[in-house]
């Protein structure tokens, strides 16, 4: 069972709980994989996904090496656990369902003065790690599922496990070109604004440069008019 667990809002992926196992984690892998698995790198990794999810991917696996992030998307929230690659991934959805399910219960709970609904309530959410307390929910479902004589378990295993489908495949260097793609568009759309920026000061500039133009003519042709009708008088009197 997955011993990294991490609940992020999809939109800015701000951290709302997460949960590492480190020790958990190494005794789950073999003294081979140990060595090809650096938990700052996983730590980057996961992340990076969640600074780059799709709209369109709901449900996904992500596989780096000996290790996989499993994630689903649900009304703003992004649930995702860490595991090594070999392990079932059918059975770490269900477990992310059953985290899910758990969740929307507790914020609606949390917010139930307030009457809002479960996305807006995690828009609300300011602070990183708002909901730090629902760890020991995760650790609870962790155990029903690391339990293989729970009648509850594994009755809602073998209920479920068909129910997990059309999950996305993906491999880590696409999660880190679209966060580069990402950093393009970033950059074009800086680029664009600067533009934006020259042209409306190039337009105020020749507008500044026209009146001044116009009423420059103006003032000429004024002082020309008064300058003649001087001269006509004076020779008149004279």
């Amino acid at each position: 069972m997955a011993d990294i667990v991490i609940l992020c809002r999809s939109s800015d992926a701000l951290p709302l709980v997460e949960i590492w196992n480190e020790g958990n984690l190494n005794l789950a892998m073999n003294t081979q994989q140990r060595k090809k698995v650096d938990l700052q790198t996983i730590k980057m990794n996961s992340r990076m996904i969640c600074k780059n999810l799709s709209s369109k991917e709901t449900k996904c696996s992500v596989l780096e090496g000996e290790m996989s992030y499993h994630y689903i998307v649900e009304e703003g929230v992004c649930y995702m656990c860490i595991a090594p690659s070999e392990q079932p991934k059918k059975i770490l959805f269900l477990f992310l369902a059953q985290i899910c399910q758990a969740f929307t219960e507790e914020v609606m709970k949390q917010f139930s003065s307030t009457h809002v609904t479960f996305a807006s309530a995690i828009a609300s959410v300011k602070k990183p790690y708002h909901f730090i307390s629902f760890d020991r929910r995760i650790y609870k479902i962790k155990n029903e599922f690391k339990n293989p004589d729970s009648v509850k378990s594994l009755n809602m295993i073998n209920s479920s496990l068909s129910e997990v489908t059309n999950i996305m495949k993906k491999n880590i260097d696409e999660i880190l070109s679209r966060g580069e793609n990402l950093e393009d568009i970033g950059r074009m759309a800086d680029g664009l604004k600067q533009q934006t920026q020259k042209f409306r000061f190039a337009s105020k500039k020749m507008n500044r440069d026209y009146m001044i133009r116009k009423y420059t003519s103006v003032g000429v042709a004024i002082c020309v008019l008064v300058l003649l009708v001087y001269l006509v008088l004076h020779k008149v009197r004279t």
